[in-house]
């Protein structure tokens, strides 16, 4: 019997062609939305590539608990936790969480998600314009007005 587990995907990873080019696959995937976080681009990245303020996507929780976000929640096999750890830096740069997250048939689900250290996060980063463009591709899997704030985030360049 394969063991199944579930990954809550934010920023790059919600589009399935990077997923897939990270050497990841899925069994099944569903929007869902994470309440009371929100998404922001204050990861401080392992290598800026000489830009400097370039942040990467992370999620943290909101000051009024009145927010949610939208991620692609991806039912894979457990035998990818390795590459996830690797891919998000874990242990070093983000923790891995088990969180709840709520389906579109308003049923809940758990899953991982990793979130930046908070000694790794640095106020005032913003995302590059090629990582909108990659996140653009999910388009299908937010609502309109999520996917319209999302693509007005002020970029780095």
């Amino acid at each position: 019997m394969i063991d199944l587990i579930n990954f809550f995907a934010y920023g790059e990873m919600m589009n399935e062609e990077y997923f897939k080019s990270q050497g990841l696959e899925y069994v099944d995937k569903l929007s869902v939305t994470l309440s009371a976080w929100r998404l922001v681009f204050n990861k401080i990245p392992v290598d800026n590539g000489g830009i400097e303020g370039l942040g990467h996507s992370n999620v943290e929780p909101t000051p009024n608990n009145a927010e949610m976000m939208i991620g692609v929640m991806y039912e894979m096999e457990e035998k990818f936790l390795p590459r996830l750890d690797e891919i998000h830096g874990y242990p070093h740069e983000y923790t891995r969480k088990t969180m709840q997250f709520n389906r579109h048939d308003f049923t809940q689900t758990k899953g991982i998600v990793y979130v930046a250290k908070l000694e790794r996060t640095q106020r005032g980063l913003k995302p590059s314009k090629a990582m909108l463009k990659i996140m653009r591709a999910a388009k299908r899997d937010m609502t309109m007005l999520y996917f319209s704030r999302l693509m007005n985030t002020p970029t780095i360049d």
